[in-house]
């Protein structure tokens, strides 16, 4: 293992710079905010130091790391962000205050894009709390195969919700009683 480390410390002062480096590259010179995404992806490397202590490419392993968090952090802050759980809940407020026909059309809506089995599959995994390893098993399939399969159930969604929801939500505010 040409990459191992025997400590965190080790790892931190070593590869510090460089995340940082990128970091603040990646968000445009935010030196604060940079800091704080510098920190988040040492705060993942130290809760996974198990893992990482033996893995062939620290560095690596780091900076797939921060792009990560780049991605999320970028998310926050567009200006087209929405928050898929906040859009729903704003969809069940508006229900209650409106009609029930337009749930029964939003179901109706996503029955017709997912499969029996796909609904079933994400009401396990995310309704009943069912684990990755648990629900891989269960299918017969690798870990990374169901989170693909779920990456693409969501997408499915998404691709066909986008519209529909945000004209829901949209509507609903403006034709309020």
């Amino acid at each position: 293992m040409g990459d191992r480390k025997d400590s965190f410390e080790e790892v931190y002062r070593q590869y510090y710079d460089m995340i940082n480096r990128y970091i603040t590259r990646a968000i445009r010179n935010n030196v604060m905010e940079a800091e704080d995404l510098t920190q988040d992806v040492f705060w993942v490397a130290y809760q996974k130091w198990d893992i990482l202590r033996e893995h062939p490419n620290i560095g690596g392993f780091l900076m797939v790391v921060a792009k990560n968090k780049i991605k999320k952090w970028l998310v926050r802050r567009s200006m087209v962000y929405y928050n898929e759980e906040e859009m729903l809940e704003a969809l069940s407020d508006q229900t209650e205050e409106s009609s029930s026909y337009d749930m029964v059309d939003l179901c109706s809506s996503v029955e017709e894009t997912l499969s029996h089995e796909e609904l079933d599959i994400l009401l396990q995994y995310y309704g009943f709390g069912y684990t990755v390893s648990e629900m891989a098993k269960k299918l017969g399939v690798t870990e990374s195969c169901f989170k693909v399969r779920v990456m693409r159930m969501r997408e499915k969604l998404r691709r066909n919700f986008d519209l529909v929801l945000f004209l829901f939500v949209f509507f609903g505010m403006f034709f309020r009683i």
